[in-house]
């Protein structure tokens, strides 16, 4: 018997491994009676096609179903089940509550005792991340398959990667994916297994031209909050830049010459007189605009009394400051302020530097016959291939310089420009 199991376990291995989280399995810790042989290899040949949630040919599936509820019926009756059958039982879960046989809480609980008693195992992870990205809770999945990496030390196979990738697409962010799937690149995208998930990243990321006119939200995309802040974020201009909820964001693609640009109104300050603001006015030009002339304008515009050099995120900004004490001549004792300016070559992976991950709880909503409703994923924009010109235009006041220093200092620290 021991000659036809491995016979088993190998073509099990081929059949299912595809679609990745079985490989977290290590079939040679599985049981190796007649029973459990049959049922896992019936499972096997049915779970191509129960593996994903496809509610309206659920009749067409039925025979795939019983075996997998045959299998899943014989793990919960087993006792002391070693940790790989735990995983076999969670893998088999996740199938059957594509199809409404288990639910939710069913597969949940099966997680939380294999993280309460194997805490320090990896594979459990991997396969409940797996789930929760297909149930609609993609940025909890994410993290779970980030989990994985990081208790793997980031030793992981391709079978992994392309589950990750798969997490990230869903995440709505195909520059992450494609950086995974290909591994940097290092990895020829003919040489790419799945090449359904290489077409579906890839069919997301748009060329950009400098040519062409785009609406604004083409151009720009605003995070879900992170860490207190929402990022507004451009693959087209390789921008991420963090703000908050409150500060009345204003945003513009270029055209015709004009700069792309997003204007922050910063509140959340105190003078004696009450509250006060500051703004914050990102400008983007193209290599075809004329930056020379807008620069010397924008520097002209104010009174210069210090120039000096800034690095933000690995670039090299030229830095002004500005005063003018004939301006705000009240409680903010003058206008002061920088103007900030830089020229910012495209990086290879741009757009995945500044992408962030979308949590899809926030748009689906529960189809009441399994699985869940995604919103529709928005193409995102590839980086200019081009030089950028980017200005930011500072404009604060005296009695709230210091606080405007220690803010600026912080955002920079979050911020990309690639």
């Amino acid at each position: 018997m021991k000659k036809f199991l491995l016979s088993v376990s190998v073509i099990l291995f081929l059949v299912i491994t595809a679609a990745a989280s079985p490989a977290a399995i290590n079939f040679d810790n599985l049981p190796k009676d007649d029973k459990f042989e049959a049922l896992f290899l019936d499972f096997g040949n049915a779970y191509y096609s129960i593996n994903y949630s496809d509610f309206n040919h659920k009749e067409e599936k039925k025979d795939d179903l019983k075996a997998a509820n045959a299998l899943y019926s014989y793990l919960k009756k087993k006792k002391k089940a070693n940790y790989d059958e735990r995983l076999l039982k969670l893998l088999v879960g996740r199938c059957l509550y594509n199809y409404d046989e288990v639910k939710f809480t069913d597969v949940e609980n099966d997680f939380n005792a294999l993280e309460k008693d194997y805490p320090e195992n990896a594979e459990h992870h991997w396969i409940y991340g797996n789930f929760l990205v297909t149930t609609g809770k993609t940025l909890e999945g994410k993290n779970e398959l980030e989990k994985y990496m990081k208790m793997k030390n980031y030793y992981i196979g391709g079978f992994f990667i392309e589950n990750y990738a798969y997490a990230q697409f869903m995440c709505d962010m195909p520059f992450n994916a494609l950086y995974s799937i290909t591994n940097g690149g290092t990895i020829p995208e003919e040489n790419i297994q799945n090449q359904q998930l290489l077409g579906m990243i890839k069919n997301h990321i748009k060329e950009s031209s400098s040519q062409e006119k785009y609406e604004a939200n083409q151009a720009w995309k605003i995070s879900q909050e992170e860490e207190g802040y929402n990022y507004i974020y451009s693959t087209m201009y390789g921008i991420s830049f963090p703000g908050k909820g409150s500060w009345n964001l204003r945003y513009q693609q270029s055209e015709d010459g004009k700069p792309a640009m997003c204007i922050f109104g910063i509140d959340g300050f105190t003078l004696n007189e009450g509250p006060a603001s500051i703004s914050l006015i990102i400008m983007v030009y193209p290599a075809a605009s004329d930056s020379k002339k807008a620069k010397a304008n924008l520097l002209k515009s104010v009174n210069i009394i210090k120039k000096e050099n800034e690095e933000i995120d690995g670039k090299i900004f030229e830095k002004y400051t500005y005063e003018d004490l004939t301006k705000y001549a009240d409680a903010r004792q003058g206008s002061r302020g920088y103007i900030y300016a830089a020229t910012i070559e495209p990086g290879k992976w741009s757009g995945a530097r500044c992408e962030h991950a979308v949590d899809m709880t926030k748009f689906t909503g529960s189809s009441g016959s399994g699985g869940a409703k995604y919103y529709a994923l928005s193409p995102s924009q590839n980086r200019l291939q081009e030089p950028l010109t980017v200005f930011m235009f500072v404009d604060s006041c005296n009695a709230l310089i210091d606080q405007t220093d220690q803010l600026l200092k912080e955002l920079f620290s979050k911020a990309v420009f690639d």
